[in-house]
């Protein structure tokens, strides 16, 4: 008797098997013979068999209805391109309809990139601009602007409009946040009042200065004497020829430029009282204040090895259309060790870090 129960209890277990296997069968022929149904519809529109074969394996059935009731190339080619993301066919279709003109390959990254773009015009501009490492979804309007009238590379305008060297120097002006501490960006659009001074100055000694502005804040000061001492090991000297300035003494010195060289000029070398990044505390000029100083070995060693104690090369060559000075080897400004890493290994200027990893 025990035998039989055993037997009867196998039974359900044997039909419910039987029922999902007929189930599956089923659903097997309803689904080739809708995907029958589609290929033929895909067929009579003009498309051929391997086009066919790409829109069954790229577009989701729920999709179907999407595509063109008559033959479209451009449907073909966006699904078939290399960046194609299958949960974004839609919004690629949306585009498109407002965009019929544009290359598919810049409609994929700019759909792509995951930012609301749809209003902006489809071009290879915008494309190249949403692949950028420094992309500010904020400012694409302005990168628009200024890469349309100027025939530079994405990376190039996204630089200088996050540096805010789009505007005119000295307008679109603002006070600087000295709660940024050792990052707190002083330039030709970020100043400090005429009445900032650091509350941290400490005095270098003479084995490490040599100017009569021999103060700076004390993190920065206690970075450039680890410096100064790391780079006698390799023999070279460096000593502060010029680090805090005040208020005061800029009006000074840049009064008396003007005066010898006019105000346009003076603007390339020197900066307007409170614009000075020297009020700071946190900059030096090292060695010799002369563009000379560029080709010596002292520069050569800054240059490779300043980032490790936290200074970079504040005015770079190459990049004076976003500092808005003219290349100054001498010029080191502390921004500590992890900031300056970043700022070294990916060609920045402090404008450009800011930017992205502060104001952000």
């Amino acid at each position: 008797m025990r035998k039989k129960k055993r037997k009867l209890k196998k039974k359900p277990f044997i039909l419910m098997f039987i029922f999902v296997c007929f189930v599956l069968v089923v659903l097997f022929f309803i689904n080739n013979k809708t995907n029958v149904n589609i290929e033929d519809k895909l067929s009579d529109l003009g498309y051929s068999s391997n086009e066919v074969k790409a829109i069954v394996k790229n577009v989701s059935k729920n999709n179907y209805n999407l595509i063109s009731k008559k033959y479209n190339k451009s449907l073909v080619d966006l699904i078939t391109a290399n960046d194609y993301k299958e949960e974004n066919f839609k919004k690629y279709l949306e585009y498109y309809d407002n965009n019929s003109k544009a290359n598919v390959d810049d409609i994929i990254a700019i759909i792509n990139s995951g930012y609301d773009l749809t209003k902006y015009p489809a071009s290879s501009l915008l494309a190249s601009l949403v692949k950028e490492k420094y992309y500010i979804h904020k400012n694409v309007t302005r990168y628009l602007d200024y890469g349309n009238s100027h025939d530079y590379l994405a990376k190039k305008v996204i630089a200088i409009v996050n540096a805010k060297a789009d505007y005119a120097f000295y307008t679109e002006t603002e006070k600087t946040n000295i709660k940024d501490d050792n990052l707190v960006l002083v330039n030709k659009f970020y100043h400090l009042s005429d009445s900032y001074e650091p509350d941290d100055l400490v005095t270098l000694s003479s084995k490490y200065n040599q100017g009569a502005n021999n103060k700076m804040r004390k993190d920065a000061a206690d970075a450039f004497m680890k410096m100064v001492d790391g780079a006698m090991l390799d023999n070279i000297i460096l000593k502060n020829s010029s680090a805090y300035r005040s208020y005061e003494y800029q009006v000074n010195l840049y009064d008396r430029y003007v005066k010898r060289d006019g105000k346009k000029k003076a603007d390339i070398y020197s900066a307007r009282p409170g614009y000075s990044e020297h009020q700071t505390g946190l900059c030096t000029d090292i060695n010799t204040v002369d563009s000379s100083f560029a080709n010596t070995k002292e520069a050569k060693w800054l240059a490779d090895n300043s980032y490790k104690y936290g200074f970079i090369l504040r005015f770079p060559k190459g990049k004076e259309d976003i500092t808005g000075y003219k290349y100054e080897p001498w010029h080191y400004r502390y921004v500590g060790e992890e900031t300056a890493k970043i700022i070294y290994d990916e060609d920045l200027t402090l404008e450009e870090y800011y930017a992205y990893y502060i104001e952000k």
